[in-house]
């Protein structure tokens, strides 16, 4: 058989926006493992290394996360592949620094250095909810997680923060004049109030009427935003 490439990189030219990399920077990137994000909406952990200036190659970086020095989201990650995206909490202890993923207006990463992880208002995403045959009811989160409902009142597209036994402590539920944050769309990184909310159809996907803190109002679909207050 011939080869078909090499699925751990990707080509530079064709790379994701998100990564905000020069397309002549590099013939090939290091290409995110799936299975959490989507590629498009995430980064490899050794990339992040080095765009963080902890590491100067793909070999230092991936050295220093194999030894154990690199944690997101309160677990240790030893894969330089590991997908990391929007919300998730990079902590890099022995260099006492701490960082927020986020994305920006112009789709690129958005990386915020932090005093400390703030796992307290650490929010995700609800973007699935099911039935496990036990009974119990699941909601599955946008970083591909999934977390026991806390009762039936959380909704697909709601957001929750969860305690460090990774159980539900907050729920933030979409409704007229919830805080929102455009993760995806033409209005990416805008952060605004919701006016309304137009259900969806057999023919269309429902959608919200947005009040941003500065500019006109405009519509975007729910799939698009995330609750953030």
């Amino acid at each position: 058989m011939g080869n078909k490439g090499n699925n751990r990189h990707m080509k530079g030219l064709t790379a994701p926006r998100y990564l905000d990399i020069g397309r002549k920077q590099s013939a090939y990137v290091i290409k995110a493992r799936g299975g959490r994000h989507s590629l498009a909406r995430s980064i490899a952990l050794s990339l992040l290394i080095r765009k963080l200036k902890l590491a100067n190659t793909a070999k230092e970086a991936g050295s220093i996360i194999k030894s154990g020095k690199i944690i997101v989201n309160r677990n240790v990650i030893r894969d330089v592949r590991f997908n990391v995206g929007l919300n998730d909490i990079v902590e890099i202890p022995e260099a006492k620094k701490c960082y927020s993923i986020s994305i920006d207006g112009r789709a690129h990463i958005d990386i915020k250095e932090t005093a400390e992880p703030d796992y307290k208002d650490q929010l995700f995403k609800v973007v699935g909810k099911y039935k496990t045959d036990g009974d119990n009811v699941m909601l599955r989160l946008h970083d591909g997680s999934a977390v026991k409902a806390a009762g039936n009142k959380t909704m697909v597209n709601d957001s929750v923060s969860l305690n460090e036994k990774h159980a539900i402590s907050k729920v933030l539920s979409l409704q007229d004049g919830a805080q929102c944050f455009v993760i995806d769309g033409v209005h990416v990184g805008t952060t605004g109030l919701v006016k309304s909310i137009t259900k969806g159809t057999m023919q269309t996907e429902a959608s919200v009427l947005i009040k941003p803190r500065e500019g006109d109002e405009f519509e975007t679909l729910v799939k698009n935003i995330m609750v953030i207050g």
